[in-house]
């Protein structure tokens, strides 16, 4: 009986500290070209970069729009919203699959329409 109950206790505590917790899903490091169409016309090409969980875009920043938190889940799917004092906000989400990516932004602006934009690229190494 000593032993069984020996067991059972180890057996309790290996399966209670061998599962390790799962790592949380981070776009860090990775940096997309990317290519936005608005209409169907091409708006040209930009760079979005992750870092720090932060997300950053080289076109946007030029008009006031500074990093912002991202969040991602499991699946690769992401978001986040840009902000400018001046050109309001924008809010972004996608999908990160291998080295492509893809999705779709607003520019919500006071005093004009929403634009709305997809955009798809690759990852640059």
């Amino acid at each position: 009986m000593k032993i069984k109950l020996i067991l059972l206790i180890f057996l309790i505590g290996y399966s209670c500290t061998s599962q390790s917790p799962k790592a949380k899903k981070t776009l860090d490091g990775h940096q997309f070209l990317i290519e936005s169409t608005t209409g169907g016309k091409s708006e040209g090409s930009e760079n979005m970069m992750f870092n720090a969980g932060q997300v950053e875009n080289d076109v946007c920043k030029q008009w006031g729009f500074g990093k912002a938190a991202y969040t991602v889940d499991d699946n690769g799917h992401f978001k986040f919203s840009l902000t400018s004092e001046k050109e309001g906000r924008m809010d972004w989400e996608g999908n990160v699959h291998g080295s492509f990516i893809s999705g779709q932004y607003v520019w919500i602006k006071s005093g004009q329409d929403d634009i709305h934009y997809t955009f798809e690229g690759k990852e640059v190494k």
